[in-house]
């Protein structure tokens, strides 16, 4: 047997000492726990519970008398302990505590939350935002709070500013390189986080919608613009632009909403949301008149006069229709789909496809479109438009192939050599040695521009990708040239594009064609000016181009390119009716077109504005005895106020409605 260590020695004091005082801990905690179980509802800002006095000597005198009784065994008798006040912290002088982990500040009202027992928050909100530096934690001291809150606050709105002015990203003042450039320029400053770009832009878009209500009501008449159209992800939007002139007779023109639009387009739902949007505005009753797409959901939406005044069709649209269907850019669909597409029609005349908006974007730039979308959506918005518009005229396209053999061999001939040229762009596009190989010869020849496809519902895009095929022409003559020899190129590739392959004609059809459309593209850029009114401008651009296309050229091919599109301008283009009426008043009474009207048309100008003042009389008797009062006022108004008009702009539009009729071959008139 080993022999047993002894325990060793202890003090026996200390160890009774030692009981003694965990004895106490244990009573005392446990005193304190039934304590706070009885007082669970007392303000939870009180934290510390004396104990009950039993000695005042001892408590007054803060003395203990000498014995044997050791500080536990005081304790654990009941003798009071004097226990030091707690000093008031400065953070109290700006900030009030109202719960255990939430601060007021006095400052700002702002409430701050904060853990259990720390006020870590409130001292660094204090510090940054109101310049009490010195109550701020060592851990929180940094340069950026050598910044003063003016100072700060002049950087973040330049920081705003710059966001909103190049539409970047909320955090880009947080990203590691922007951050170490800041770092240097501006040392302590960080740039706004992403939270405080919300805030302050929802509050500015408040502000800026309050200041916008507030121009509107001060004007007395608007007309408005709406736009429904399709992202590439095949979302919808609905545009509504308002436009008006200031007391200077300067054109302004506002976006009023701009939402994504859910659900099926009814013309119902149309009408309710531009209608919300109007009421929103206070615009309701101020409307005369609202230009839309040639949609049948949106024309039906707008159908209401008192509402939305003058129904016009946008004229960049009707172009755009005019090109297509005229020339027959795009091959025709299957007869099933069709059948299809007007059964679908019948049963919803009001919204046949949920989308008769033909404006949709449907793919981006660089992306092959989408043929079969395209061509649903675009047929069933001409058919559309045709039955509302133009039933009169309702001849088929069969039938006019078979009246004119040789517009229906042009015809073919166009849409066969555009669906050879997009398949040239596409295959050059889908190869990254073709796309090389021709970028490689485009750089020597110092060609900046490279190829593109054309679309549905871009305006003038055919004309586009056409000037450039032409461009390339030498460059693409090089490519089949090398094309054998090219390594790389698949099979397939080289098989599409000897199929592809443009002739000697088919260069001199895609000529002509620039040429011709040309115009329209034109006539597209002059309506899209936004510092001067373009609704004078469709009565000039209309009847030139009819004149250009009635003119004859000395080239047969040209002519003949020129009648297939004077049958669906005649369709798309010429109007009657109010419509019409109220474009020749504003060519009337602009000095820039005015001199253009053909006598016929300022009659008819003239006699449209005499009817329309009747009618206002007959509705308002009252306004009858103080019409010559006004009309004298207004006459002299008008002169006193001649010369605030715009003269800058005036010549501007001058001179570009002049190019564009002389590029059409009318001479303009004599200044």
């Amino acid at each position: 047997m080993g022999k047993t260590t002894p325990p060793p020695k202890t003090n026996s004091i200390t160890s009774q000492k030692t009981r003694k005082s965990d004895s106490s801990i244990t009573k005392q905690s446990s005193a304190s726990a039934t304590q706070r179980r009885g007082n669970g509802n007392s303000n939870s800002t009180q934290r510390a519970i004396a104990w009950t006095v039993q000695d005042k000597e001892n408590a007054t005198n803060h003395t203990k008398p000498s014995s044997d009784i050791s500080d536990d065994e005081t304790m654990e008798s009941g003798t009071a302990v004097y226990k030091k006040p707690r000093k008031s912290s400065a953070v109290h002088e700006y900030a009030e505590k109202f719960s255990p982990n939430e601060y007021q500040c006095k400052i700002c009202a702002k409430i701050i939350r904060c853990t259990v027992d720390t006020n870590s928050n409130i001292r660094r909100h204090l510090a940054l935002n109101h310049g009490k530096v010195q109550l701020a934690c060592k851990s929180h001291r940094s340069s950026r709070m050598t910044i003063s809150l003016e100072k700060r606050k002049r950087f973040d709105e330049a920081a705003l500013n710059c966001i909103i002015t190049d539409t970047r990203c909320w955090n880009d003042f947080k990203r590691p390189g922007m951050a170490s450039f800041l770092s240097i320029v501006v040392p302590g400053y960080i740039g706004p986080s992403s939270r405080t770009v919300q805030r302050r832009l929802a509050k500015l878009y408040l502000q800026k919608q309050h200041d916008f209500k507030n121009e509107l009501n001060e004007v007395e008449n608007v007309s408005i613009t709406t736009d429904l159209w399709q992202s590439a992800r095949s979302h919808h939007y609905l545009c509504i632009t308002v436009h008006w002139l200031n007391s200077k007779y300067q054109t302004n023109a506002k976006v009023l909403n701009f939402r994504k639009f859910k659900g099926r387009h009814l013309s119902i739902r149309i009408r309710r949301h531009i209608k919300r949007v109007l009421d929103d505005f206070n615009l309701i009753n101020k409307i005369v008149a609202t230009t839309t797409d040639n949609g049948s959901n949106v024309k039906a939406a707008t159908s209401q006069v008192r509402l939305f005044g003058i129904r016009l069709h946008c004229m960049a649209h009707a172009l755009n229709l005019t090109i297509h269907k005229g020339l027959h850019l795009w091959a025709k669909k299957n007869s099933t789909l069709q059948q299809n597409s007007s059964s679908q029609n019948e049963n919803e005349p009001v919204d046949s496809n949920d989308d008769a908006s033909d404006d949709d974007v449907l793919n981006e730039p660089d992306e092959e479109p989408n043929e079969s979308n395209c061509n649903s959506d675009e047929e069933d918005e001409a058919e559309e438009f045709d039955q509302d518009d133009d039933s009169s005229s309702s001849s088929t396209d069969a039938e006019d192939d078979e009246s004119d053999s040789s517009s229906a061999t042009l015809m073919n001939g166009i849409t066969n050599l555009m669906e050879r040229c997009r398949s040239i762009v596409v295959t050059i596009r889908k190869s990254s040695i073709l796309h090389e190989f021709i970028q490689t010869l485009a750089d020597e020849s110092s060609i900046k521009a490279g190829l593109i496809i054309d679309m549905r519902v871009r305006w003038n895009s055919t004309f586009k990708m056409l000037q450039r095929i032409i461009l390339y022409q030498s460059i693409l003559n090089k490519l089949y040239e090398q094309l054998d020899s090219l390594a790389g190129v698949t099979g397939l590739q080289r098989k599409k594009l000897l199929n592809a392959k443009l002739t000697g004609n088919d260069w001199t059809l895609a000529q002509v064609l620039r040429r011709v459309l040309e115009r329209f593209d034109d006539a597209t850029r002059v309506l899209s000016g936004q510092r001067y009114p373009t609704l004078s401008f469709s009565y000039a651009i209309t009847f030139s181009l009819l004149h250009y296309l009635n003119s004859q050229s000395v080239d047969n091919l040209e002519n003949q390119v020129k009648a297939l599109l004077l049958n669906s301008y005649n369709q798309y283009m010429i109007r009657d009716g109010k419509e019409m009426a109220v474009i020749r008043v504003a060519a009337l009474l602009d000095p820039v077109i005015h001199d253009l009207l053909t006598p016929e048309d300022k009659h008819a100008a003239e006699s449209f504005i005499a009817k329309e003042i009747n009618e206002k009389r007959r509705s308002n008797s009252t306004l009858t005895s103080v019409t010559s009062v006004t009309t004298s006022n207004t006459n002299t108004d008008t002169s006193t106020q001649s010369t605030t008009l715009p003269l800058g702009n005036l010549s501007k539009s001058s001179s570009v409605i002049h190019s564009f009729l002389n590029k059409c071959g009318v001479k303009p008139p004599p200044k």
